[in-house]
Parts: structure tokens; C-alpha cells; sequence
């Protein structure tokens, strides 16, 4: 599944943990090797571990692998042992539906504010200011969704530029508890408005 060259995230610390966005650069049956991600050693000496999960996109959604650290690395790549199979984190097909709701992107040390184009319980796609946006970089979503105010984990799945100057940009996540039902509520809303609309 994974190439040389593909973008990927390494996540230090179990559970939530910290990302920082990698990419390969060799891959064989035992090891994966993946430059050494700006930041990570310093949280992966905090965390007390040398376990971490390796994060990549395919077209069935996001896959997890959780790695050892192996000795035998540079300054420049760290060497992976996978310790379990790659595991299908996000499959779910998710019902979408159009809405324009304001937003702000938590983004690598900024905050981009914009709007939403559609909303799902798997994602937002929404639509910002010309801005550059990696794939699989993590990011925090905030809307106000029915009166409700949420904020969310999730990631970059794509990004395009369009001609308007601006950047349209589809963010995964997998909410739960207050938010998750936030979310539910705000779609089950539109669906009963738009059959109402199809009645009348």
C-alpha cells in the first residue's frame, strides 16, 4: 500500500498523542523507512517510548499501523518495525448535506477562518482563503452547528485551488460524545428541511 515518497503521519504517544507529517523513503517486508519528522525526537524521548502509529491515506480512507523505533537510523530517517497489521481506521460511507456554516481551521500554528460547503458525521469539506493545506496534517475544526459549538479533530484528506483565490479542502474526522450528536442533529435538521421543501 505505501510507496516511496508517499506522505504520511507519524503519531508519538499513544491515544491522542502529537502527528508530525513524514514521508517514505524505502519499503521492505520488515522496515519501513520514513524521514525523520521535524520535532519528533524530542516527543518521542517525552513520551518514554519508541512505539508509534504510522498514518497514511489510500482510496478505502485512512490507515493506522502501529511501529517500533528499530536502531540503525540516521539524523536524517527514522527505521520502522510495523508490530501489528495495517488497520482501516475510517470506511464509513457518511450522508452529506449541503450547508454553508462559518468555520475556523486550527492549522499548523494558525487559525484560517472560512466556510463550510457540505457537512457529514466523516467530515466537513469547506471552502478557504487561498492557503496551502498538506495532506494529512492535522487540524482542529470549529463551527457553531444549531446553536451547538463544536470542535473537532481530524485531517487534511484533499485540498484544490480554484479560480476564485481560494482553497476547497476536504477534513476527516471521527467525532464523539457532545460533538458527535452536534453533528448528527445539525444533518437529521437539513434532511427534514429539504424533504419539507421537496413536499410543498
Amino acid at each position: 500500500m505505501l510507496t516511496v515518497d508517499s506522505p504520511v503521519v507519524v503519531r508519538v504517544g499513544r491515544g491522542a498523542g502529537r502527528e508530525f507529517a513524514s514521508r517514505v523513503e524505502d519499503v521492505d517486508d520488515d522496515v519501513l523507512v520514513v524521514s525523520m519528522p521535524l520535532g519528533a525526537s524530542s516527543a518521542l524521548l517525552a513520551s518514554g517510548s519508541r512505539e508509534v502509529d504510522v498514518a497514511w491515506l489510500s482510496p478505502r480512507g485512512r490507515y493506522e499501523q502501529h511501529c517500533r523505533l528499530e536502531p540503525g537510523g540516521t539524523n536524517r530517517q527514522w527505521r520502522l518495525r510495523p508490530l501489528e497489521p495495517a488497520a482501516l481506521i475510517q470506511r464509513r460511507r457518511y450522508v452529506r448535506v449541503r450547508a454553508s456554516v462559518d468555520v475556523t481551521i486550527d492549522l499548523a500554528g494558525q487559525t484560517i477562518t472560512g466556510s463550510t460547503i457540505d457537512v457529514s458525521e466523516g467530515g466537513f469539506r469547506v471552502r478557504l482563503p487561498r492557503c496551502e493545506l498538506p495532506q494529512l496534517q492535522h487540524t482542529v475544526v470549529r463551527a457553531a452547528l444549531g446553536g451547538a459549538d463544536v470542535a473537532i479533530s481530524g485531517y487534511v484528506v484533499r485540498s484544490t485551488d480554484s479560480d476564485l483565490d481560494e482553497t476547497e479542502a476536504v477534513i476527516a474526522f471521527d467525532a464523539e460524545g457532545a460533538d458527535a450528536e452536534a453533528v448528527r442533529r445539525f444533518i437529521m435538521h437539513r434532511q427534514l428541511r429539504a424533504r419539507a421543501s421537496r413536499d410543498t
